[in-house]
Parts: C-alpha cells; structure tokens; sequence
C-alpha cells in the first residue's frame, strides 16, 4: 500500500500536466474557431469544433457553437441534433431553446417555433426578445389577438425596440385605430426619425387622413434616403394627383413604368394624369393599356401555363407576373385561384390575396371552392395585422 502511495504520488504531477495542456489545447482550438465564425469560415469553424467535440462531447458551449456553425450553414437538421443535445444536458438552455425556435421558424414550422418561444416567456418573463419572437410567429399563424398582445409586452418591456413600435403601428393602421397608431409613430420617430419603415407607416397612416400633402411629403423624405418601391412611389403619384400637382404625379408614375415595375393601376393612374393635363391621346394609350387586351384568343393560356411553370420553380414573383397577364387576356376561369395561391405565398400584405381569392369565387368556379372559402375567413382575420 505504501508502494501504491508513493507512486501515485510520483504520477500525480504527470496526469495534471497532461490534463492541463490538453485542456490548453482545446481552449486554442475553441478560440480558432471562434476567429474562423467571426469570419464567415463556418466550414472551418466546424473542423476546429470537432476536435474539441471528440475530446469533451458533453461541454455545452462546443455544442453551441456547433450548431450555430451548421445553422448559419443551412444544415438544419445537423443544427437541431445539436442543440437537442445541449437541451438532453439542460432541459432550460434557453440559447438552444431560441436556437430550436428559430430553425423552425425558418422552416415555417410555425406550430412548433410556437411552443419553443412560448416556452421562452415562462421561463423569462422579462425578455422582451422572447416576447417580440412569439408575436411575430403568431402573425405567420393567422393568430391576430395572441400577436397583439405579444407585441404589447414586447413593448412594456422594451419601449425603445422601433422593430416592435413599427409592428404595433402597423396593426393600429389595419384596424383603423388611428390615434394609436399615430401615438406609437412619433414614439417611434423620436428615437430614430429616418426610419424608413415608420415613415412608410407614417405616409400609410397620413394616406387614410386624405392629408395628401402630408402623404408627399413623408413619402419625399424617405425616397431622399433611397427607398424607391413601387409601392410607395405609387402612393407618392397619386398623391400629387390629388393635390394637383400633375407634373410631379406624372414624373413619379412614369418612373415606375421606365422601371418596368408598372401595374395596370400605374396605367390607370397616368391615365388619369394625361386626362387632367389635357392629352387625351396618351390618357387613352394608358387605359387601353390597363385594360391590356389580348390579339389572340389563346394567349391567356400561353400566360397561364407559363405562371404554372415559374411556380413550380419557385418563381412566385415571375408567376403572379404571368397569372396577371394571363386573366388580362381572358384565361381559363382557375388562374384567378392560381393568382391568389401564388400572391397568398409571396405578398406580406394579405389583403391582395384576399382581393384573388374573392374573384376566384366569382367566377362560380367549383374546383377550389372549398379551400378558397376557408381561406378566405382565414384572411380576413388576420388581414389587418399585416402589412
């Protein structure tokens, strides 16, 4: 025994040097894999990671990090195996628990990042993050009421969060609380006042006043910044129209076209321009142009097909481009529903879906009735809770 003794003794300092320089040699391999993700080298991350991985397989932050590496390289399945390792280690991780939730949001997962973020909350009822996450999940669910409230939380928690701020001023503006949304504007406002999207509210928010003075002006403000969407260079034309300003009505409008963005309300509009500068010649070309006949009786179903290939390709934009067309030149009846389908799936603003859905159910068309019809009580719920 007292030979065992001295031995181990004699050992001792052996073992602990090992076991000191090899845990030297992990932290080095952790910290170049820290250098190569502040990079964008997550493939090389990944190589030093598991290195540490095989020698200590059971140390959460070398699980994290690992799976931050395969979700930053879109290998979510890979991502998901580890955190749930990390989460069979510490049930209440609650960086792997929002990693998890993320994923499957990304994955329009939308049911199960639900139950993640939900979980968030009752762990820590005082993360605004959680909060923000879980309303913006709930909106993806068509649950208008759970991401209101949501959202509300996300903001007692954090007032300064203008993501938020912009998200609650959006709702006030679909459900025409208008005083709200104004309130929760200028809160926004005074703590980043270039803020493209709550200026872009603001100019929503003056479009539904009829202000259209003020709609320019806002909408002046943020083209300044570089901001020229269709959307509201639209707005910003016809604003100009309203307030008589025809020439600046026209230049904004005929930008749109030179874009090549043009829709058949940008023709209806500049219709409406040429009429009041009296040249009824190009106010007409631009009617006709919204009306945008056909010269052949099959060529709504040349367009038709043609939005049916880009969809499969996952052309959506492409798609609701060629549906339009296809419906201009008198296509079979069921592309109003492949235009809805398609618009429901690429638009934020659910409203345009809405307006495809309720033409599909107008034509008396009976293929789609049933989905078309649950769809759209879907909509109209949740339609004034996004943009």
């Amino acid at each position: 025994m007292k030979l065992l003794a001295f031995l181990a003794i004699l050992l001792f300092p052996i073992f602990g040097t090992a076991q000191v320089e090899d845990s030297l040699q992990l932290e080095q391999y952790f910290a170049e894999a820290e250098r190569r993700i502040a990079a964008y080298d997550f493939d090389g991350a990944l190589q030093q990671l598991s290195t540490c991985y095989i020698r200590r397989p059971g140390h959460i932050p070398y699980l994290l990090r690992i799976g931050y590496c395969h979700t930053q390289l879109g290998r979510y399945p890979d991502a998901k195996l580890f955190y749930g390792e990390v989460l069979k280690l510490d049930s209440l991780h609650t960086t792997a628990l929002s990693a998890l939730g993320s994923i499957y949001e990304r994955e329009r997962n939308y049911r199960k990042a639900q139950s993640y973020f939900t979980q968030l909350t009752q762990i820590d009822s005082t993360n605004s993050y959680y909060y923000k996450k879980s309303a913006n999940i709930a909106l993806h669910q068509g649950d208008a009421i759970h991401s209101l409230q949501q959202f509300i939380k996300a903001h007692s928690l954090n007032p300064a969060d203008t993501e938020v701020i912009t998200r609650l001023s959006t709702i006030y503006l679909a459900m025409d609380e208008l005083g709200f949304a104004a309130e929760m504007i200028e809160k926004g406002l005074q703590l980043d006042a270039r803020n493209i999207p709550l200026l872009q509210a603001k100019a929503r928010l003056h479009h539904k006043q009829k202000a259209h003075e003020l709609v320019a002006a806002t909408i002046e403000s943020i083209m300044v910044q570089g901001d020229t969407s269709e959307y509201y260079q639209m707005m910003l034309g016809v604003a100009y129209l309203h307030i008589d300003s025809l020439e600046l009505s026209l230049a904004h409008l005929q930008a749109i076209v030179d874009r090549e963005e043009d829709t058949e309300h940008t023709h209806h509009y500049l219709g409406l321009v040429h009429r009041k500068l009296g040249n009824m010649e190009q106010s007409q070309a631009h009617f006709e142009q919204a009306i945008d006949k056909g010269i052949s009786p099959k060529i709504g179903t040349y367009f038709n097909d043609l939005g049916n290939l880009a969809e499969q390709q996952g052309d959506l934009r492409t798609a609701i481009d060629h549906y339009r067309s296809a419906i201009s030149y008198g296509a079979p009846v069921e592309t109003h529903f492949f235009l809805a389908r398609a618009s429901d799936q690429y638009f934020k603003d659910k409203s345009i879906a809405l307006r495809h859905y309720q033409d599909y159910l107008g034509t008396g068309h009976k293929e789609f009735q049933a989905y078309t019809e649950q769809r759209i009580g879907q909509l109209k719920e949740i339609i004034h809770f996004q943009q």
